[in-house]
């Protein structure tokens, strides 16, 4: 069967893949196992080649050395035997032939000592060198046996005899060992020499061997630590130069790794952060947009200035604040749109004006705020609340955002309450005066016989201090709605029975003159749910606020209407005087508000009547507002009514629902 290049290039590719679809740790452990077993190989083979040179060379030294070493004291002990022999049998003096004796039998242990070691060298081997060792052996017993035999001759004096078998006997067998020692010697420094050249040439040989297996693994291993290598780098260079597109701003370029294996991974993972970069940055593109609509949407002006003071961009509140248009406040320092003309930073310094803002421009690591008034470039003062804080705190030069807060009405409240302030005192004062005076008067006046001037001036104390009870009402009252104390009692009321009353009582306390009240009485009564006394505060306060604004010699209208659907009663308080602007219906209803279409009449208030008013129906569940009517006013009161079937106001549901329905056009 053959294969066509084409086929074999097919099967070689498929086999890369299998192999670039391994996980790279598993072809690094492959790799390295293969190294290490190479070098383990190496190793095995080296410890089995030292282990053999070690044995032949612990051969030579632990049995074939020292047997030579032992032939040779073999031969040196042999030839001390002869010369003590010849000492022995040659000797006259008593004390010399035993020191002869003893230490020829010193020298015959020696002896056999040498050959036991022989025979227990040569034991384990079957040959000549053991025939020779035996041999030895059987000399050395004879030589002994021999050597008594002369010593006992000596002994007994008998010298010649001794002689005689040392001679004949004794030496030429001590010279036969010699020789046979002589032999083994020679045998034994021949098998040396052959094993010490065995194992050299062994020693060669396994160095070769080594080197060429050494020589192999290394080749083997440099070649795997390029394919390693090339199989790591090649697709690493690819994502770099993927992510050096991507920094660039390319977020369309796509990884060209298409592996199983981490870097395939980690090339996957890169275009998933693509793709999500690519998301996060259309995201914040589009959060950008949103926080951008949310600044230019802000009432609050916010400009953004530079290191160098000037103004970079600001949203429409600023330009309205300003009167600024963006186009041409950009580039500006922050402190000309705000009316200040100074042309450069030390002039601005120099302006105690702008000392604040310079020096909030100038901390740039800590928000700070203030309060300036600035001139619109249309000329019209502004009170502005101004914050400046880093965009980047840690950024001593970095820009700085400036915030805007229009407070020119919360100024205007302060001025008010300022005038509220001075026109309690004033209207303190005043009758507090008039009832100093009159006390005086009346100290200086008799009941008896002055008793017209009298009663005059006690009706003019009456008078005051009705002024002065009036003044601490509204300011007690005021007094409790801030510190939530005020107590409300609610009950069934007969309205109409009610306002007739009041109004009856009104009409005798303004003494029938220019200004009166007519009730246009319901033909049936109303019960309603309120506090009596609280709904007196509101309904004189309404009556004092439309006698104001009313011509001399008008009437101020009050009638009642039933609204069944919402289960409510309303009634309108009606003047005829100018009315009240549009743009005003709401805020009368403020704290110290006062309407613009005072008549000339109008000498006294504060700003607090329809206030106490609002409140007092807001805590008796009803309501009041303002309207149009012809020409004048009309003030709504709104109570809920007395039901047949629950003697309790409406729930909260029900009054939104009725409301609702009431908004939708029933009247």
């Amino acid at each position: 069967m053959s294969f066509t290049p084409k086929t074999q290039s097919h099967n070689r590719s498929s086999r890369t893949n299998k192999w670039f679809n391994l996980s790279i740790g598993l072809r690094l452990s492959l790799a390295f196992m293969a190294v290490i077993l190479l070098t383990g190989l190496i190793g095995i083979i080296a410890i089995q080649q030292i282990s053999s040179l070690t044995y032949k060379a612990t051969e030579l030294n632990a049995r074939d050395l020292p047997e030579s070493i032992t032939l040779e004291r073999l031969r040196t002990l042999l030839y001390r035997e002869d010369d003590l022999e010849h000492s022995l049998v040659n000797g006259d003096d008593g004390k010399q032939t035993q020191r002869t004796v003893t230490e020829l039998a010193s020298v015959h242990n020696e002896i056999t000592k040498a050959c036991q070691q022989l025979l227990a060298f040569e034991q384990s081997e079957q040959g000549e060198d053991l025939a020779l060792v035996q041999q030895v052996n059987d000399s050395v017993r004879k030589a002994s046996v021999l050597s008594a035999h002369i010593q006992a001759l000596v002994a007994q004096g008998d010298m010649a005899q001794a002689r005689t078998l040392d001679f004949s006997q004794q030496e030429p067998l001590l010279l036969s060992a010699v020789t046979t020692v002589t032999r083994l010697s020679s045998l034994e420094q021949a098998e040396n020499a052959n094993d010490a050249a065995q194992t050299q040439q062994d020693s060669r040989t396994s160095i070769l061997f080594l080197l060429a297996l050494t020589s192999f693994c290394l080749l083997l291993s440099i070649a795997l630590a390029i394919l390693i290598t090339r199989s790591l780098t090649k697709p690493i260079k690819a994502l770099v130069q993927t992510t050096e597109s991507i920094s660039a701003g390319n977020l369309d370029v796509q990884s060209q790794v298409k592996r199983a294996d981490e870097i395939g991974r980690l090339a996957s993972a890169y275009d998933k952060m693509r793709l999500s970069l690519r998301m996060t940055i259309d995201r914040l593109r589009q959060e950008r947009q949103h926080t951008q609509a949310i600044i230019d949407a802000s009432a609050d002006g916010i400009m953004l200035v530079d290191e160098t003071y000037k103004i970079v961009t600001c949203n429409p509140a600023a330009e309205h604040l300003s009167g600024w248009p963006m186009s041409e406040a950009a580039g500006r320092y922050c402190w000309e749109v705000l009316g200040f003309n100074d042309s450069s930073v030390q002039a601005a310094k120099a302006n105690e004006r702008l000392l604040l803002l310079m020096e909030a421009l100038q901390t740039r690591t800590e928000p700070s705020s203030f309060e300036m008034l600035i001139t619109t470039r249309h000329g019209k003062p502004r009170w502005l609340a101004i914050s400046c804080a880093p965009v980047d705190k840690r950024d001593a030069q970095h820009a700085t955002v400036i915030d805007l807060h229009d407070i020119s009405q919360l100024k205007a409240v302060d001025q008010m309450k300022s005038d509220f302030v001075a026109m309690v005192s004033h209207e303190l004062r005043a009758p507090l005066t008039t009832v100093s005076g009159s006390v005086e008067t009346l100290r200086m006046l008799e009941p008896s016989s002055d008793s017209e001037s009298y009663q005059e001036v006690l009706g003019l104390l009456d008078k005051q201090t009705q002024r002065l009870r009036q003044v601490v009402e509204e300011v007690l009252q005021l007094t409790r709605f801030e510190a939530g104390r005020l107590e409300v009692q609610m009950q069934p009321v007969p309205l109409t029975r009610f306002l007739h009353s009041l109004v009856g009582r009104i009409n005798v306390e303004w003494g029938g003159g220019d200004h009166y009240i007519i009730f246009r009485e319901p033909t049936q009564e109303i019960l309603a749910w309120a506090d009596a006394g609280l709904f007196e505060i509101v309904l004189r306060n309404v009556f004092e606020n439309t006698r104001k604004y009313t011509p001399q010699v008008t009437a101020v209208e009050v009638e009642t209407d039933t609204i069944a659907t919402s289960g409510q009663v309303q009634i309108r308080v009606i003047d005829h005087g100018p009315g009240i602007p549009d743009d005003q219906l709401e805020s009368i209803f403020e704290r110290f508000t006062r309407g613009t279409q005072a008549t000339a009449t109008w000498t006294r208030g504060y700003g607090l009547g329809l206030y106490i008013s609002r409140e007092l129906m807001l805590a008796q569940n009803g309501s009041i507002r303002a309207e149009h009517y012809e020409q004048g006013a009309c003030f709504v009161l709104s109570l809920w009514m007395v039901t047949d079937d629950l003697c309790s106001p409406m729930t909260e549901v029900e009054r939104d629902e009725a409301e609702e329905h009431e908004k939708g056009g029933v009247t």
